[in-house]
């Protein structure tokens, strides 16, 4: 065990989910498509080619593979490595986290991050 690798909030699991993101301040008509990398209830990162600064509010909407519900959440970028872009969900309803946490309970055969 590395002593010195980042203590993480929360489990982080990969995956690969179309998500519409775009900066909280902007209309509709300005999102961005774009493919997550990572997911756990508190956030996910994606790959993102446009530049999206540390510190930005924005809003991402996908829908979790196997389930009819879209979900809308309010994030903030919280790091940024090249094209891939780390988010942190914030003011998550008890509805959305319920339903990550079902889909990430259910991806037995994919490996914890």
């Amino acid at each position: 065990m590395n002593v010195n690798a980042p203590v993480r909030k929360w489990k982080r699991f990969k995956v690969d989910i179309r998500v519409r993101l775009r900066r909280w301040d902007e209309p509709e008509e300005a999102v961005t498509v774009v493919r997550s990398y990572e997911l756990s209830e508190g956030g996910m990162s994606v790959y993102a080619s446009e530049s999206l600064e540390v510190g930005t509010a924005m809003q991402v909407a996908f829908s979790l593979p196997g389930t009819e519900r879209g979900l809308r959440i309010r994030a903030v970028i919280k790091n940024r490595r090249g094209f891939r872009c780390g988010m942190e969900f914030v003011e998550l309803d008890a509805g959305a986290r319920d339903a990550i946490l079902r889909y990430l309970g259910s991806l037995v055969d994919v490996i914890e991050i």
